[in-house]
């Protein structure tokens, strides 16, 4: 019950501005196929016990999936009942809450309090973090809201896996149908490693290369 009350606090109590507090993500790199665990930091002035806030990934980003749930965990900020829940916005956006039935204040006034996995596709090369909407609520109910914060990820050199095709990763019939669709109809919205046989050049060859990956030859 109590953990319904402050997440209703957050939906429907009036608004307050900290222009003292912050929660971010640090820039960071990432390479093309790699999965790293960033942190998201929380600075504040004031004692809170529950935060909501969306984050957006760019094109190529995406958080980690254990048993249909994102892994974001909280760190040793968090208060003995807190706990975490996220679910996808209909933009996208993966919405984070993290309250506490008892009310219990986060520990500390920096660093971070939450960690989230993000996995980069074979084809990223950079983009922008956005952190948006971000509330912070005190023990008595009164809200604040936080800037938008962004930070910026460089991607390393892509990572070559054969027969990835389209760049999601894996070797699979979508990598054919993408160079069938190249060679019959110019269509290069699905083509990232099209020349799989090193030629420099996207042909027949290369769908033959992909099959031979497929079935293990």
């Amino acid at each position: 019950m109590r953990k319904l009350f402050v997440l209703i606090i957050i939906s429907l109590a009036a608004m307050t501005m900290n222009a003292n507090d912050r929660l971010y993500i640090n820039d960071f790199n990432i390479n093309a196929g790699e999965s790293k665990t960033i942190e998201v930091l929380l600075n504040n002035d004031t004692a809170y016990c529950a935060l909501q806030t969306d984050i957006v990934l760019p094109q190529g980003l995406s958080i980690a999936v254990d048993d249909d749930e994102y892994i974001v965990d909280l760190t040793n900020r968090k208060g003995r009942d807190h706990v975490v829940s996220t679910n996808m916005l209909g933009d996208g956006s993966i919405r984070v809450f993290v309250s506490s039935q008892g009310s219990n204040s986060f520990s500390g006034n920096s660093g971070a309090i939450l960690t989230i996995e993000i996995t980069a596709s074979s084809s990223f090369t950079k983009g922008n973090v956005t952190i948006k909407n971000s509330v912070l609520v005190e023990e008595d109910g009164t809200r604040h809201q936080l800037a938008n914060e962004i930070a910026k990820v460089n991607g390393g050199i892509p990572i070559f896996i054969p027969g990835d095709v389209n760049g999601d990763g894996e070797c699979t019939g979508s990598d054919v149908t993408a160079l069938y669709n190249y060679i019959l109809y110019n269509d290069t919205s699905a083509i990232v490693n099209g020349d799989q046989n090193g030629d420099n050049q996207i042909t027949g060859s290369d769908v033959t290369a992909v099959y031979n990956i497929i079935l293990g030859i």
